[in-house]
């Protein structure tokens, strides 16, 4: 029995050999198809989670977002705008468009005009802008490029019959600037257009009656579902001191920086089908801190133009009273805006 025992172990090796193997190779093959579909498990599931990223448009970067398809309360005037570059003969509303009728304001200057005294002042009187932008120069994605903007704003004494009715102040606002539109947004507020450019401001006068400035800007308007931001600051260009007071040469108004200030800061709302807009002034002096608010509320009346009550109150109200308070209340028309 102990010389069988060897050739008894042999053969039971040599059959088992086989099974063993066969066993061997299908836990092999188990172990690769396992890593296989868990490698195309992980393939599809990254494939899954682009296509969705694609689809959603935003591409998560810390808390800043590639945005290109959020809805914004901006959205339909920006749409508006590039609807209107595509017809060569159109221009674009670059600030409001507004007619007020009737105004009441508290503290109006005479100074402006020859026929106005401050015995025949009227503080009733009607007050209108006019605002447009055009293209000099577009890029290929045909909303980014060389903008010139003009606005023009007037104060016209239409009640006053003793002094013949004249137009009180009107100023004048042209600018060139560039103009970008952003595809981000930041905590969930989407950044809509960014401005940099020049802009001059004045009232046209000569002599005691001249105001004017010249500016380097920047500002930045951005949006929610239901609000819009805006903020403006800007630089004055510096110009040389008046030698005499009639002089044609020189700064007209030195200090109006103190007065009309140095930042601007915007908010506007729809309420149903209300519509609020807030504009706010500052020098940003804590000594002698000057300002001045204006609020805008609209409510639409057809496809193209909405009632507007304008309230405004503190310096800047016009050029010629940059430095006097003023406050100024008004109802009219204007085409939409926001």
């Amino acid at each position: 029995m102990s010389v069988l025992k060897p050739f008894v172990f042999l053969a039971a090796f040599a059959a088992c050999t086989p099974v063993c193997a066969q066993q061997s190779q299908e836990v092999v093959s188990e172990q690769a198809s396992s890593l296989e579909n868990s490698e195309q498990e992980r393939t599809v599931e990254n494939e899954e989670n682009q296509s969705s990223r694609d689809e959603s448009g935003i591409e998560v970067i810390d808390i800043i977002k590639r945005d290109t398809i959020t809805e914004s309360a901006l959205d339909n005037r920006l749409e508006g705008d590039k609807e209107a570059l595509d017809n060569v003969f159109a221009i674009t509303q670059h600030r409001q468009n507004y007619l007020l009728p009737i105004t009441y304001v508290s503290n109006p200057s005479s100074v402006a005009s020859e026929e106005l005294t401050n015995e025949n002042i009227d503080n009733k009187e009607a007050k209108f802008q006019v605002s447009a932008k055009l293209p000099l120069y577009l890029e290929d994605t045909g909303f980014d490029g060389v903008y010139f903007g003009f606005t023009l704003t007037s104060f016209w004494q239409l009640y006053n019959s003793e002094a013949s009715k004249p137009f009180r102040e009107t100023n004048y606002e042209p600018e060139v600037f560039w103009q970008e539109t952003a595809d981000y947004s930041v905590l969930g507020y989407k950044f809509n257009t960014f401005q940099v450019g020049f802009n001059h401001m004045s009232n046209g006068q000569s002599g005691l009656r001249s105001r004017s400035w010249n500016r380097i800007f920047a500002s930045i308007v951005f949006s929610d579902d239901d609000d819009i931001y805006y903020l403006k600051t800007w630089y004055r260009i510096p110009e040389d001191e008046k030698t005499d007071p009639l002089d044609p040469t020189g700064d007209d108004n030195p200090d109006i920086q103190d007065y009309y200030g140095r930042m601007e800061l915007g908010y506007g709302r729809k309420i149903g089908a209300f519509k609020v807009l807030a504009l706010l002034r500052n020098n940003l002096d804590v000594d002698e801190n000057r300002g001045s608010i204006q609020l805008d509320f609209t409510y639409p009346i057809s496809d193209r133009y909405e009632v507007l009550l304008q309230y405004f109150n503190g310096y800047g109200d016009s050029l010629i009273d940059y430095n006097r308070s003023q406050e100024r209340i008004g109802i009219g028309f204007q085409l939409h805006f926001l």
